[in-house]
C-alpha cells in the first residue's frame, strides 16, 4: 500500500528499517516527542534493543517514508506475542512535514500489518490493533477516530521529586526485599509478573517460553538496564512482587524511570508496593537519581493510583488508548 506513496508526493520512497536506521529513526522520534511534549524521550540505544526482541521482525514490522533523502515518517507494529489478538501501532511524523494524507496512508499500513494477525490467532478470538495519543495531540486522537478507532482507557506518567533522601521503607513482617538476580531470578519474576498483571485490564495469555525469552533479551540484550536496581519481595523463597526499571533515560540526567511495580494477588494489600517503591526510590537517590518516573493506568482496579499519590508522585501527563476491531470474536483480553 506504502508503494503508492509517490500518488500523494513523488518524492516519497518507503522501504522496511535496517539496524543501522537506529539513530535516524530514534531522531525522528524525539523531533516528534520535543512538539508533543518538550523534551526528548526516546534512546537510540533501548531502540535498537526493541527492534533485535524476539519475534519482532525489521522486514514486516516497520516501514520508513523518505522524502529527497531525508526521513520525514516512521510506522511500526508490535506483534511479537502468541496468541496474536492485540496488534499495537505507532507512526511519527516530522514536525517540520505536514501532511495529512502521509498520515493516514501509515495508519492504514498499520491497521493492514495488523490483518496478517489474523491468520495466526485462534480461529474463534476476537482480533484488534491498539494505538495510544498523548491527550494533547487533537490531530492524532481524531485521525484515529476517523479509521475508525474507539478511546478504551487512559494512562498516566506518574512522578516524584525528591529533594530529600526518601521516606525508609517500612517492609511487611515475614517477607524480604532484595536485589533481583538475573542468573537465579529471571524466571521466578517473569511468571511473578504475569500472575500479578492476570487481573488487569489488557492482560492477554501469551506463550510462557517466548514470554521468558522476551526477558531474556531484556535483561541480557538492553544496554539501559541495570539489573543491580531491580528489586524483588520474597516470602521465603517464593517472589510475591518486583520492582524494575532503569537509572538513565535520555530526558534528564537526574531522571530514572519504573518499567513495572507488581504484586501478586495474594499478597496485596499488605504494604509490599509500597514498600517496594520506597526502596526503589532510595536505589535511585543513591545513584544521584531525584526523579523517578512511572506509567500508569488511570482506572487501576487494584488500588494503584491511591498507591502512586500516597507515596508522593504526581501527574505529568496523560495518553489516552485506542483500539479497532479487525475480527470479530471471543475477546482473550482482560477487561473491566
Amino acid at each position: 500500500m506504502l508503494g503508492e506513496l509517490s500518488d500523494l508526493r513523488p518524492a516519497y520512497t518507503a522501504r522496511p528499517a535496517w539496524l543501522n536506521d537506529v539513530d535516524t529513526a530514534c531522531a525522528l522520534r524525539n523531533d516528534w516527542s520535543m512538539k508533543m511534549k518538550g523534551v526528548a524521550i526516546y534512546d537510540a540505544e533501548e531502540m535498537l534493543s526493541d527492534w533485535q526482541i524476539p519475534g519482532f521482525n525489521l522486514e514486516t514490522d516497520t516501514v520508513l517514508v523518505h522524502e529527497d533523502g531525508s526521513l520525514v515518517g516512521l510506522a511500526f507494529v508490535w506483534d511479537t506475542d502468541q496468541p496474536h489478538v492485540r496488534v499495537h501501532g505507532s507512526f511519527y511524523i516530522h514536525p517540520d512535514h505536514s501532511n495529512p494524507d502521509l498520515e493516514s496512508a501509515l495508519l492504514q499500513w498499520i491497521e493492514a500489518r495488523a490483518r496478517k494477525a489474523i491468520d495466526l490467532a485462534p480461529h474463534e478470538a476476537r482480533v484488534i490493533a491498539t494505538h495510544d495519543a498523548f491527550s494533547v495531540d487533537e490531530n492524532r486522537k481524531t485521525l484515529l477516530v476517523q479509521h475508525g478507532y474507539q478511546l478504551v482507557r487512559h494512562f498516566v506518567r506518574l512522578r516524584i521529586e525528591m529533594d530529600e533522601p526518601p521516606t525508609p521503607p517500612r517492609i511487611p513482617a515475614g517477607i524480604v526485599i532484595r536485589p533481583f538476580n538475573p542468573q537465579s531470578d529471571l524466571r521466578a519474576t517473569a511468571i511473578a509478573t504475569r500472575d500479578a498483571f492476570r487481573d488487569h485490564w489488557g492482560f492477554v495469555e501469551n506463550d510462557l517460553e517466548e514470554e521468558i525469552e522476551q526477558w531474556r533479551h531484556w535483561v541480557y540484550e538492553d544496554p539501559t538496564v541495570d539489573p543491580s536496581l531491580w528489586y524483588v519481595a520474597c516470602n521465603g523463597e517464593e517472589i510475591v512482587g518486583l520492582c524494575n526499571g532503569a537509572a538513565e533515560r535520555p530526558e534528564a540526567d537526574d531522571l530514572a524511570y519504573i518499567h513495572i511495580v507488581a504484586v501478586r494477588k495474594p499478597w496485596r494489600g499488605r504494604g509490599i508496593a509500597r514498600a517496594l517503591l520506597q526502596h526503589a526510590f532510595a536505589g535511585y537517590y543513591g545513584r544521584g537519581k531525584t526523579v523517578v518516573d512511572l506509567d500508569a493506568d488511570a482506572a487501576n482496579l487494584a488500588g494503584a493510583m491511591r498507591l502512586y499519590e500516597g507515596v508522593g508522585m504526581k501527574q505529568v501527563w496523560r495518553s489516552d488508548a485506542y483500539e479497532k476491531e479487525i475480527r470479530p470474536g471471543v475477546d482473550l483480553m482482560k477487561r473491566g
